[in-house]
């Protein structure tokens, strides 16, 4: 394929189409596939499905928002672009990179009921799906591609590189702080008076709720760094992963009124990108990050990072991650990162009961804000070069060529 990617226009077949369309489709190359950090690489040339050139190769790009899309998109596909498919001449690729909330062995049960019967027809070896659930690729049993896109790391990454071009400054036009990328020398421990910084956005998932809790049982808001927009939030206590002690302070959530560290001058509290909206001054006065990722529970063993794990990471802070099992191990054995323990007990990212990991994670919590402020401030100094490996290890992320681009590279050779 080289450095040209030829894209057939899929909108009208998926976010043009009706309603439904919109609710589950971007429009084409508006979503996740034209990531940042490809687009150096590549120059496009665009058409519809009736403009094809015959002696081109193409990609049919579906852009999703919901993990719907994927399974309602494999029979909407028109059929001069399955002809193409089945000629090797076209690779469909369904681009959901943003999450990872795909069941991969849901999947699999699926195409076995929906599209072994048509494998005779359809060439879905040619098709791909780009989606950031890290395990995707080795529990694939299909014919289907799978790429584990690691689209946050990479897309930040390349982006925190084009900052450092720019000395260090990114100009966020909706608040009211800029981003500056600090390094080591910037950080005055001396400062740090507060024990805890965690940004709780978008509030509808359970174990935000859960952390949320946690903060209003100790009475923590006015003490730390902490938000609560309740973007989302529904006020239903998260039983399976929430301690009885905190059900009350649970139930309490549903009359505090929304809290907000960073976000006042923002007339839509919800729609905003939060990619490097950080500022400086919560990371300077805190201790540690508490970073809810998307994904808690371990149901689906699915592991996933989101733009969440990379605040800290680029912004030289040690933290807590609440996330599925096993990610703290990926970080630190796939991406080269390094995380907190012994001074932190880590032993909470081994365990798959979520109420358990949860308590875990709360203990961790209570040891630490029991701690004198010399004893956090001696291990403030002992790991200055961790957090100083692991911001660069992120900036050095944005100088590689990433498994999309590779794939690109090499997708008709």
């Amino acid at each position: 394929m080289g450095n040209i990617l030829n894209i057939i226009n899929s909108d009208e077949h998926f976010h043009n189409l009706n309603d439904f369309g919109k609710s589950n489709y971007m429009k084409c190359l508006d979503g996740t596939f034209l990531s940042s950090e490809i687009k150096p690489h590549f120059g496009l040339t665009i058409c519809n499905v009736d403009s094809i050139d015959e002696t081109k190769k193409y990609l049919y790009i579906i852009e999703c928002r919901t993990i719907n899309a994927i399974y309602s998109g494999f029979f909407r596909i028109p059929q001069k672009v399955i002809d193409l498919v089945n000629q090797d001449r076209c690779k469909v690729i369904f681009s959901y990179e943003a999450e990872g909330d795909m069941d991969i062995e849901y999947f699999n049960n699926w195409y076995n009921l929906s599209c072994i019967g048509m494998e005779d027809e359809i060439k879905f070896s040619n098709f791909y799906i780009f989606h950031c659930e890290l395990n995707c690729e080795k529990n694939n049993e299909t014919p289907v591609n799978f790429l584990a896109s690691t689209h946050h790391f990479d897309t930040l990454s390349f982006e925190l590189n084009k900052i450092m071009e720019n000395n260090n400054h990114r100009y966020l036009d909706k608040f009211d702080y800029d981003f500056y990328l600090k390094n080591v020398d910037d950080i005055d421990i001396n400062n740090k008076s507060k024990y805890f910084l965690c940004y709780l956005r978008n509030c509808g998932r359970p174990h935000r709720n859960a952390i949320a809790s946690y903060f209003q049982h100790n009475n923590l808001w006015d003490k730390n760094n902490l938000s609560f927009l309740k973007n989302s939030f529904r006020g239903e206590i998260p039983k399976d992963i929430l301690p009885k002690k905190y059900w009350s302070s649970s139930v309490d959530l549903n009359t505090l009124p929304k809290i907000e560290i960073d976000t006042h001058s923002l007339q839509d509290k919800k729609g905003f990108d939060t990619s490097f909206s950080s500022n400086w001054k919560h990371y300077q006065e805190t201790f540690l990050s508490v970073v809810s990722e998307t994904i808690f529970t371990s149901e689906s063993e699915n592991n996933f990072f989101s733009e969440k794990i990379c605040k800290p990471l680029i912004n030289l802070h040690p933290f807590i991650l609440m996330s599925t099992p096993l990610s703290l191990t990926k970080l630190r054995e796939e991406y080269g990162f390094k995380t907190f323990d012994p001074f932190i007990n880590e032993d909470y990212d081994r365990e798959e009961n979520d109420l358990k990991r949860m308590q875990m994670i709360f203990d961790e919590l209570d040891k630490f804000k029991n701690k004198s402020d010399k004893e956090l401030k001696d291990w403030w100094e002992e790991i200055l070069p961790i957090l100083e490996h692991n911001q660069k290890t992120f900036i050095n992320m944005g100088n590689k060529k990433t498994k999309k681009i590779k794939l690109l590279e090499n997708l008709y050779d």
